[in-house]
């Protein structure tokens, strides 16, 4: 565990002493009687007190951090009373008490956790070393007047400012901004095709185990890339190099510039500091579009005549086209731009698209873009048709083109409804799939999203809905599908549904369906069929067999 973590989980109103892997709580402060807040900076020589690994605020949340071995003043002004004490509770000790004459003042305990400041008005010093890791607690008792402070150190093994990985941050970003976090930017990670230029930003943010920024005077930060890429430490460059070396005391935090070339390839780029191995990361560089092809799971094969549609996100699938661009090597891009439809015949003559749920610009996040269908003018074709998409791509200005596609314009009101089952008869607990299929008055199959009805009412004998109609239900290439499951009784049950709203003054469907036990015997109607069945054959054969005697 990392000392920035430790500083972390010590950051709270009282303080775990960390000894023999032993917890014990040390109260707040409530007065500082006997020294100032911070031992002064000007007496670390005077008075042997050692350069801390972190200063700190030498409180419960922000402890000061010492080496095994050093030490630590404190300053003792002349308000000091005669029966004030200082007690050391963790791995440390006092070595010595002293007035500013130098004169020795031996009322340290034999233990060294404890010394009596012993009746002077004179200013002085005490000393304090640290004798093991752990957390050390220093409390000053004031018992004329009544009062207490308390100060807060950490000892460590040694003071090694190397980087720790753990305390440090690389990032992938779209800027030149700081590494906040190891979790990379969506634009720096994969960047798409851009005629200024791509370029990726490897943000650092290199810290030692407490915390602070790492020295690096003496080391420099080596970085490497391969896969086609150039790179360079200086953000403002326009080109770089696949190594690039950066020395000096401020490239703890510092950024690298990635450069792509706009063609499809993914790069990986490794930064050492000195041996150390601070950061490997991959950048995506994708290329210009070099396909476009319509997704028809997530596209509307029936559209409403007549509607205009307004380019802004709608419900999905609704009048909308969903498609993907990729570029030469099959990556999926953002297209830089809008597509149109082209080459409309029938009904997509006049069909016109815009902007719809995910703009272009949103592709490689959600895997597709969408375009608002507009379906002309009353004028418009109703019925079938055929269109494509065509997009003119930015690095060369060559259009590129879907495949031609099917669709269809249809009146959203007047539709008829015609039901069936996906089976002629079911065993027990089969699923049972019911299409009810929507028309509009001219027989075509009702544009997609077309609501059912404000008033749906299915029922079904013998069997339990999946999930129950609503009035919100809503078509897909003309049909809305419910699902039952078949009951634990064979026989044939009845069904009936009704769309009352539906505008046409269609009246209920009903009809009936079986449900069959597999695993019941052979029954009586089942033996009278294979007899009837029987006889047929042999009054076939017979006829047959008459013809033949007549020919001869």
């Amino acid at each position: 565990m990392s000392i920035k973590t430790i500083k972390q989980r010590i950051a709270v109103a009282t303080v775990s002493v960390l000894a023999a892997g032993m917890l014990s709580v040390i109260a707040v402060p409530s007065a500082n009687a006997d020294w100032a807040s911070a031992p002064a900076a000007s007496n670390a020589g005077v008075h042997g007190t050692s350069t801390p690994c972190l200063a700190g605020s030498l409180t419960a949340a922000a402890p000061r951090y010492h080496a095994v071995g050093a030490r630590q003043g404190f300053d003792i002004p002349a308000s000091a009373t005669n029966t004030a004490t200082s007690v050391i509770t963790g791995p440390a000790k006092w070595i010595s008490s002293q007035l500013d004459t130098f004169a020795p003042n031996n009322a340290i305990s034999s233990d060294g956790k404890t010394v009596l400041h012993n009746g002077t008005a004179d200013a002085g010093f005490i000393i304090m070393e640290f004798t093991g890791v752990g957390q050390v607690v220093v409390t000053n008792y004031d018992h004329s007047p009544a009062g207490r402070s308390t100060e807060y150190f950490i000892a460590v093994a040694s003071c090694d400012l190397s980087v720790s990985l753990g305390d440090s941050y690389a990032q992938l970003r779209d800027d030149t901004g700081a590494a906040d976090s190891n979790v990379n930017e969506s634009g720096g990670a994969t960047v798409g095709y851009t005629a200024a230029g791509q370029k990726s930003y490897l943000a650092l943010d290199l810290n030692d185990a407490y915390g602070t920024a790492v020295v690096t005077t003496s080391l420099a930060l080596t970085a490497t890339t391969t896969g086609g890429c150039t790179i360079n430490w200086d953000a403002a460059a326009a080109s770089g190099t696949t190594t690039a070396v950066d020395t000096g005391t401020g490239n703890a935090d510092e950024n690298l510039v990635i450069f792509g070339d706009n063609t499809p390839r993914s790069c990986t780029v490794t930064v050492t500091l000195g041996t150390t191995t601070v950061a490997t990361k991959t950048v995506l560089f994708t290329g210009d579009a070099a396909t476009l092809a319509i997704v028809p799971s997530s596209s509307s094969s029936y559209w409403t005549y007549n509607n205009a549609g307004d380019g802004a996100a709608g419900t999905a699938n609704t009048d909308a086209i969903a498609y993907v661009t990729k570029d030469s090597a099959g990556n999926l891009i953002n297209t830089g731009g809008t597509p149109t439809l082209t080459d409309g015949t029938g009904s997509q003559q006049q069909t016109t698209a815009a902007a719809g749920t995910y703009a272009s610009t949103a592709m490689r996040t959600n895997g597709v873009a969408t375009l608002d269908v507009s379906t002309g003018s009353a004028s418009a074709s109703l019925g079938v048709g055929t269109y494509r998409i065509k997009l003119t791509r930015a690095s060369d200005g060559v259009a590129i083109y879907s495949a031609v596609t099917t669709a269809n314009n249809s009146s959203a009101s007047y539709w008829t409804y015609e039901v069936s089952w996906d089976k002629a008869s079911y065993n027990i607990g089969d699923i049972m799939t019911m299409s009810v299929t929507l028309k509009d008055s001219g027989g075509r199959l009702a544009p997609d999203n077309t609501q059912v009805g404000a008033s749906v009412n299915i029922v079904v004998n013998g069997a339990t809905e999946s999930v129950a109609e609503a009035s919100t239900d809503k078509t897909t290439n003309g049909v809305k599908k419910y699902y039952f499951s078949a009951g634990t009784t064979a026989a044939a049950y009845g069904y009936s549904v009704l769309l009352p709203a539906n505008g046409s003054g269609q009246g209920v469907v009903t009809g009936t369906y079986t449900i069959k036990d597999p695993n019941a015997g052979t029954t009586n109607a089942d033996v009278l069929k294979s007899i009837v069945a029987l006889i047929a054959s042999i009054n076939k054969q017979i006829q047959a067999l008459q013809k033949l005697i007549l020919k001869r």
